[in-house]
């Protein structure tokens, strides 16, 4: 499959290629369905935004952005509390479907898909392998929630139309969005993912369960109290 590039190529004339860069994915279940990839300056420019499919292509896609900084996660990291393997027969079942971190943001209204639905097995299956592959290679991975994120910063999710979402991001200062094309929902998530890095990096975020040693990243909130930048 040939994927679909953004008209901004990494290593253009600006010299962005040379600050650090955020890579989104907006990961789905298997290589039969397309993932959506995003790479963003801290312009919030877009480099590059795609579908793939294979876990070998994304993991590819992240390699070529250099300096990767910070890739961002659409996809459980982990399972919930207590829970040993995802076979609902075992004795670790008993411990439910959902992580605390799911419940916290449910009980705040986002209402993220439980991270052992059935058919969400197999996407925090494929989260985790490549997880551990991402780290393996010395990349620092965070996990984010593009629907939550587009509430926080008041654009229009996926449900409400592209268009709408596609202006929304705009709006928060996206470039880079091809425009001679029609750009799917995986890769405008993706590119909510880039961005959700890229304000992480600037400190300008807040965690749900900020004790929890894997957060779920967010934009900062009005009223809420700004997170200590990674640095």
């Amino acid at each position: 499959m040939i994927p679909r590039i953004a008209e901004r190529q990494p290593g253009a004339a600006s010299g962005h290629s040379l600050r650090p860069l955020t890579v989104g994915i907006d990961l789905r279940s298997g290589p039969r369905y397309t993932t959506g990839v995003a790479v963003m300056d801290a312009d919030r420019r877009l480099h590059r935004i795609e579908v793939i499919q294979t876990d070998e292509a994304l993991l590819e896609a992240v390699e070529r952005a250099v300096p990767t900084t910070l890739v961002a996660l659409d996809a459980p990291r982990g399972l919930p509390e207590g829970q040993c393997c995802t076979d609902q027969s075992c004795e670790c079942a008993r411990h439910g479907i959902m992580r605390e971190v799911d419940q916290v943001c449910a009980a705040a209204g986002y209402h993220p898909f439980p991270t052992l639905l059935p058919s969400m097995v197999k996407l925090t299956e494929r989260r985790i392998r490549l997880y551990e592959e991402l780290t393996a290679r010395s990349h620092e991975v965070t996990e984010v929630y593009p629907g939550m994120a587009q509430d926080a910063l008041g654009i229009p999710r996926k449900g409400r139309g592209l268009d709408g979402l596609r202006r929304g991001l705009k709006r928060a200062g996206v470039r880079g969005i091809p425009r001679a094309r029609r750009v799917p929902h995986d890769e405008l998530d993706a590119a909510t993912c880039a961005l959700v890095a890229q304000l992480q990096l600037a400190g300008e975020m807040e965690t749900m369960r900020p004790d929890d040693p894997v957060p779920l990243v967010l934009p900062q909130r009005e009223g809420s109290p700004r997170s200590a930048t990674r640095r």
